[in-house]
């Protein structure tokens, strides 16, 4: 990087006095050196076009606007691009700027050139919000348009020219906001396709801008030092190619290349810790550019041949070559400097592609490029694409995919919302998907859909660079669990389950509180979440709602809970209730069987249950009977014929039953703990024991029970489960 055309550039100079023609003339005469002919007519074509829709634009440093996508341009023309990138360049800010639409372009020129300036304004609207957790999404997005790889080199170009006219914003903050968005996100993007001149370009515009004091500094060190010592760096030159014309090489060049200010600053600051420019001993290198392989390494032979190497320094490129396809020799001489000096050789293609890596390969694809039509040329744009896929079949697969992350072309998809933000999606992923990645109240309350201002359904697939907009109801909850087939993304599945089980959750909650709510009335006592409520207090919000919810299932948890927060009304209530039930304890209808309490029933003459017994219903052949846990009559009968009984007003009863069961050795006995759990049915004391006689096991459970019906339920939903087992005994307390 020579120092003086880094600031013969980044010093822009306005001349209202140049004529927009003569720079389209420049770029004319570097497209004929590999364009055809017929490149002249396609780009004045596109110039009078951009010219007449910018008319009376200016810009800040009043210049013609039209001059911005010229100078552009004419920065792209270092890539040599195809005549489509030259025409899109030069009419890249038409859309976004003028009236002009992008049919008015399609009929002008064609649907290619349409689409790319298309593409180049929906980049332009990605801006860095000062959130840093959106850079890796918005670098991510612009590989995304490596698709068509014009797009960035158009862009980068577009604001390497915008950097170089910065300094004409009036507003300091404005002009640092800039620089930094730059800094973050363009310049990672040429270092990642390796664009090496266009990052170098970048890096230090922003550091001039954001840190003005140090590049100042830099600059001017390397300015009064390297100029004195400039007629030694010719003299060397010169030394040189004489030396490399005595050995009989042929065809070459000697470069010299001072590092920018923007990499020495960071040397210091990161590798060497120093505020001293003068500990930096790689400042200046030199390059030799020879016509083939055999000439590099003859010329390294020549150079340590009179000059002492630093054998750690010699690096093989060619042999070895990068990752990225970066080749040349590398090595690091003393007796040329007072500080040792680094020299690069390598060959011409070889130095195009370190300079601009991927937009240099086309160049090279074939040697009479010169020659080749315009159809050749997208035919080069076309082996590029194929260079950047071409991990899908490299055997450095792996290797080449981490460093250039172009496998998010397969899997990744990039939405824009209305206001141009950017939201990152698993490619195949639906508009519902993308409402959960905006906010919660989007996927609640969806309503419809538009992509790019088109009406879709809610399972519509949308691609990347599409506009979505969702609508949503003001006050209406749409999100129900049989969207969650339409969702693709793991995360939005998870939330909409969780919300749908959570409002079935809270239905449960609001049906138990009533029932409750039932209950507590009946005992005149204040209802839950009155002003007089104390049950609120006792229990902790999550504990009350757990019991409410099991309350649905165990009704006798109402009672309870009244019990604990109303000891002495409840006492007396039910007390009044016993005496009063007394006095009817021979009317049927102060039974309730099964939380039923019209049905008909006998009470059983043998045990005779009297009030304050625990009871139970049992079926038989004449209808219902009831007994007393302490009758004879039941301690044979199998639970299917038993029901829950107990008198008006009094707690619903819970039945232990104790069964004894022989099984296999081999039997997995957490199978059957889980299926009462499953069933939600306490095991109050579980124990096994061996049979080593008959070799089996006999296991005694207890189990608590609302209804001894229960058990009965479980053996038939689970009998295969069960036919591997016998029950030796069973009765119930």
């Amino acid at each position: 990087m020579d120092i003086n055309k880094l600031e013969n550039f980044l010093n822009y100079k306005i001349d209202l006095d140049i004529k927009p023609q003569t720079l389209v003339e420049e770029i004319i005469k570097k497209a004929k050196k590999y364009l055809p002919d017929d490149c002249e007519y396609e780009i004045q074509k596109a110039f009078n076009f951009a010219k007449k829709a910018h008319k009376k634009e200016k810009r800040l440093s009043w210049e013609p606007y039209i001059i911005h996508p010229i100078k552009s341009t004419l920065i792209l023309m270092d890539l040599k691009p195809d005549i489509q990138s030259i025409q899109t360049c030069l009419l890249h800010d038409v859309i976004e700027d003028t009236k002009i639409t992008k049919q008015e372009i399609e009929k002008k020129f064609w649907l290619e050139i349409s689409n790319l300036c298309e593409w180049l304004v929906k980049v332009s609207k990605i801006k860095y919000k000062w959130e840093d957790r959106q850079l890796e999404t918005i670098k991510k997005t612009f590989l995304a348009m490596a698709k068509d790889l014009r797009v960035i080199f158009i862009k980068l170009a577009d604001r390497i020219h915008n950097m170089q006219t910065l300094n004409f914003h009036p507003e300091l903050q404005k002009r640092k906001t800039i620089a930094e968005e730059t800094m973050k996100i363009y310049v990672p993007i040429a270092k990642r396709l390796w664009l090496y001149q266009y990052q170098v370009t970048l890096e230090n515009a922003c550091f001039k801008t954001l840190k003005p004091k140090e590049y100042n500094q830099i600059t001017k060190y390397l300015k009064n030092n390297f100029s004195i010592s400039d007629k030694y760096i010719k003299r060397w030159i010169k030394l040189m190619s004489k030396l490399l014309q005595k050995e009989w090489i042929e065809d070459f060049k000697v470069k010299w290349r001072m590092k920018s200010p923007y990499r020495i600053r960071e040397k210091m600051e990161y590798k060497y810790q120093t505020k001293d420019i003068r500990n930096i001993m790689d400042l200046l290198a030199f390059r030799i550019i020879t016509n083939n392989v055999g000439d590099c390494y003859n010329t390294l032979w020549i150079i340590h041949k009179h000059y002492t190497p630093l054998i750690k320094k010699i690096k093989d490129y060619i042999a070895v070559p990068k990752f990225n396809g970066y080749k040349s020799i590398h090595t690091t001489i003393l007796g040329m400097f007072r500080f040792p000096a680094e020299i690069q050789i390598r060959t011409q293609e070889m130095d195009e592609i370190a300079e601009y890596w991927v937009a240099a390969h086309y160049a090279y694809s074939d040697p009479d490029s010169n020659k080749k039509v315009n159809q050749k040329q997208a035919e080069r744009m076309q082996k590029l694409q194929k260079l950047v896929n071409a991990y899908t079949e490299s055997e450095s697969k792996e290797n080449f995919k981490d460093k250039l992350d172009i496998e998010l072309l397969n899997k990744e998809i990039f939405i824009y919302t209305p206001k141009w933000d950017i939201i990152e999606m698993p490619k195949g992923s639906t508009v519902l998907d993308f409402a959960f990645q905006i906010h919660t109240d989007i996927w609640l309350r969806f309503k419809s859909a538009t992509v790019n201002w088109n009406i879709v359904p809610i399972s519509h697939i949308p691609n990347t660079w599409d506009i979505i907009e969702i609508k949503t109801f003001r006050y209406k909850y749409t999100a129900n669990k049989h969207r969650v087939s339409i969702l693709r993304t793991p995360s939005a599945k998870n939330r909409l389950i969780k919300f749908t089980k959570m409002e079935q959750k809270n239905e449960s909650i609001e049906k138990s509180t009533e029932n409750l709510n039932n209950k507590l009335k009946s005992l005149s006592l204040p209802t839950l979440k009155s002003k007089e409520d104390k049950i609120s207090n006792l229990y902790s919000k999550k504990k009350l709602e757990d019991k409410l919810l099991n309350a649905l299932d165990d009704k006798w948890i109402y009672n309870n809970i009244i019990k604990n927060t109303y000891p002495d009304t409840y006492k007396q209530k039910i007390d009044k209730i016993k005496i009063k039930d007394k006095k009817n304890e021979k009317k049927q209808t102060n039974i309730i069987i099964d939380e039923d309490k019209i049905l008909n029933y006998e009470l059983c003459p043998e045990c005779s249950p009297k009030f304050g017994q625990k009871i139970i219903a049992k079926t038989w052949k004449d209808g219902i009977k009831i007994h007393n846990m302490w009758c004879r009559a039941i301690k044979t009968i199998a639970p299917k014929k038993f029901l829950e009984a107990h008198r008006q007003w009094a707690e619903i009863n819970r039945y232990t039953i104790t069964s004894i069961i022989s099984c296999d050795q081999k039997m997995d006995l957490i199978n059957l703990l889980e299926i009462f759990t499953k069933f939600n049915i306490e095991v109050n004391n579980f124990s096994v024991k061996n049979d080593e006689k008959n070799n089996k096991k006999i296991i005694k459970i207890k189990r608590d029970v609302n209804n001894p019906w229960q058990i009965w339920m479980i053996y038939e939903y689970t009998k295969k489960f069960w036919n591997k087992m016998k029950v030796i005994k069973r009765f119930i307390e």
